[in-house]
């Protein structure tokens, strides 16, 4: 037999193990991506436990939250590139054995530092992680109605990961201690490293000569950190976020110029090109930073201005989750035969329109007639708009770019939920602040202030979605001519 028969032989078994495995390579990415999402809440959940054990003090606190959002929103466009060039599933593989390990240190720490930099370690695996799962079921699903079918379940697992974050830190900090945040992690990573052999395409990287940007890749992750850095400590220390923003702003600026002139450059500028990427880009950086930062406020409302424990927070998020979970494949059934458009206009009106029912609540608010409406129109809206948004920030993107268009729509996201927690925290604080003492009406007031605000962000974003995202068939001919 001659060598290309063999190798067309090799390939078409490999086809016909990568279209059996599709199932299970859809569980496992699934599952990686919501450890993902829901370790930022679980974790949070647990600060206070955490802060009297370890002795973190209120600076060691902000920092477990701090350095995780910078390792993982700084490297997530490194990421991106890594797993296009050397390959998705190693990435992957590189990602999640690094999370897992910085877990279990995590776990064991008995001082503030470890704790904190193996905080860092998990962003940094986060960031390896994101892009490539998301490529992965790109570029895994060939065919456009099981692709989006796919992409539906995917969001799912990203969109509920808040809600089940805040019930299972809830849980698990009651019930075994804050450590059991970072210990079940581990056979959760464990299990999928041994099942990423298994069930994923073990395919190679970009072929020929690989080069790599360093200056890019030195600028955008300095860049990055000095923004989310300085944004963080917006409602804290206005002058500090002020000079780190600034700092940021320029380092992004002269990473830019030095993209536009580099032969191999970590951000090809020309990808900006397609206009349902762009869109979708700028859209995921309102909304999903929107909704973030309102799960966020909801739950200190709960707690804070109700007096609700930690684990009555967690169920009072469940229905968010499960609103998610059933509206997340729907989404995208109904992309398949509407066009992904009109499914994330819909999605982004019910996210606007859940976050303005919640903009009403008041200190003595029930939860059944006041919280529960806005929070199921909030989680059936973000499932459509993030499926969706998915979809259009990586059709007509060439497979060779997949891991890098999941690497910006991830970073437009985290840099995102980092400015509209410093914007909307800051309202909050400077309303309750102008009414005098922090009462729960006082505080109350704050929360409403910051969730009018974030309704109409997501209103505004929803008319640009409608207005400028590309319709179904023109994405379809774009992708045609990539």
């Amino acid at each position: 037999m001659s060598e290309a028969g063999a190798l067309d032989r090799e390939s078409t078994g490999s086809q016909v193990a990568a279209q059996r495995n599709r199932p299970g390579a859809l569980v496992l990415l699934c599952g990686v991506q919501l450890m993902l999402l829901l370790d930022f809440s679980i974790v949070n959940v647990a600060l206070p436990s955490m802060e009297s054990s370890v002795g973190l003090g209120a600076v060691g606190t902000q920092w477990v939250v701090g350095a995780y959002a910078l390792g993982f929103g700084s490297l997530l466009l490194l990421g991106g590139r890594l797993s296009d060039l050397l390959g998705r599933r190693l990435m992957l593989v590189v990602g999640v054995a690094a999370f897992g390990a910085a877990s279990l240190v995590g776990g064991l720490a008995t001082a503030p530092e470890p704790l904190i930099a193996m905080r860092a370690v998990q962003g940094v695996g986060a960031a390896l992680i994101a892009p490539a799962a998301l490529s992965l079921i790109t570029t895994g699903f060939p065919d456009e109605g099981e692709r989006n079918r796919a992409l539906g379940w995917f969001s799912a697992a990203s969109a509920s990961g808040f809600a089940i974050g805040v019930l299972l830190g809830g849980v698990l900090t009651e019930l075994a201690g804050w450590r059991a945040v970072f210990f079940v992690n581990v056979p959760l990573t464990a299990a999928a490293l041994l099942a990423a052999f298994k069930v994923l395409p073990g395919a190679g990287g970009a072929r020929g000569e690989r080069a790599y940007d360093l200056p890019g890749v030195l600028l955008s992750a300095a860049g990055f950190v000095a923004l989310i850095n300085g944004l963080s400590q917006v409602p804290d220390d206005g002058t500090h976020a002020a000079v780190s923003c600034s700092v940021g702003v320029v380092l992004l600026v002269v990473f830019v110029v030095v993209e536009a002139r580099s032969a191999a450059p970590l951000v090809p500028l020309g990808i900006f090109r397609s206009r349902s990427l762009s869109v979708a880009n700028v859209a995921s950086f309102l909304i999903p930073g929107v909704m973030g930062t309102t799960a966020l406020q909801l739950s200190l409302f709960l707690q804070q201005v109700q007096g609700r424990s930690a684990l009555e927070t967690g169920f009072a998020f469940l229905p968010l989750g499960l609103s998610v979970v059933v509206a997340g494949p729907l989404s995208a059934l109904s992309a398949g035969r509407f066009g992904p458009k009109g499914v994330c206009v819909v999605g982004g009106a019910l996210v606007t329109a859940g976050v303005f029912l919640l903009s009403r609540i008041e200190a003595d608010s029930g939860y059944a007639a006041d919280v529960l409406p806005g929070t199921i129109l909030m989680g059936m809206g973000f499932a459509a708009f993030f499926s969706t948004a998915m979809m259009a920030a990586t059709a007509g993107v060439p497979e060779r770019l997949q891991g890098l268009a999941g690497g910006l729509l991830n970073t437009f996201q985290q840099v995102g939920t980092a400015a509209f927690v410093a914007i909307l925290v800051s309202l909050a604080t400077a309303r309750t602040e102008s009414l005098g003492d922090p009462t729960p009406d006082h505080q109350a007031a704050g929360f409403q202030t910051a969730f009018t605000a974030g309704a109409v962000v997501a209103l505004v974003t929803t008319l640009l979605v409608a207005v400028a995202l590309p319709g179904h068939r023109a994405v379809a001919r774009t992708e045609a001519t990539a």
